[in-house]
């Protein structure tokens, strides 16, 4: 067995992954966007949100009220990131800001109804998709499983850049 070539295979089947990954948040976001246009209607905002931005406004309506360094703790990101998300979001009338009465120096996030009916619409397609990729891999033994989650856990954590690393650009990944 070459394990060189093999190597390279796992190379291109990944690349193709890569992809594939990208068409479906290609017709997740045309899907969303045409629910956008509909509560643009009502609300008369104009936006295009990433799904960086979707899972923002999801963070906040699973743990409202909920604050910037909260925010950036659960999605393994940067303040500075969730700073300018929520700017967007807060621009586009699906956050608002509020403080809690016994600290009126921190600002919390909660969601709008623009926000709490786009946070549902993103809950229930995350779900269908979540049970999409469970059910991929009845077709595994529990090995075979165990395997996976390492694999991915590795990617996750030792081949992809940090947050940190990412914001320094690639001359800083590709020392």
């Amino acid at each position: 067995m070459n394990t060189d070539h093999t190597k390279r295979n796992l190379f291109e089947l990944y690349a193709e992954l890569i992809h594939q990954q990208e068409k479906w948040e290609g017709l997740i976001k045309a899907f969303l966007s045409d629910e956008l246009g509909k509560l643009d209607v009502e609300h008369g905002s104009k936006s295009q949100l990433t799904m960086t931005e979707i899972h923002v406004l999801s963070c906040v309506g699973d743990n409202e009220p909920i604050n910037v360094t909260s925010i950036a703790e659960k999605m393994n990101t940067t303040k500075a990131t969730v700073s300018r998300i929520s700017t967007k979001l807060l621009g586009a009338g699906f956050l608002h800001r509020t403080q809690l009465s016994d600290n009126k120096k921190e600002v919390y996030f909660r969601l709008t109804p623009a926000g709490k009916k786009l946070h549902s619409l993103h809950k229930y397609y995350h779900q269908k998709a979540e049970q999409r990729f469970l059910s991929f891999f009845d077709r595994y033994t529990e090995e075979e499983i165990l395997f996976a989650e390492r694999l991915f856990r590795d990617l996750v954590t030792k081949w992809y850049p940090s947050s940190e690393e990412i914001e320094g650009g690639l001359p800083s990944i590709f020392k």
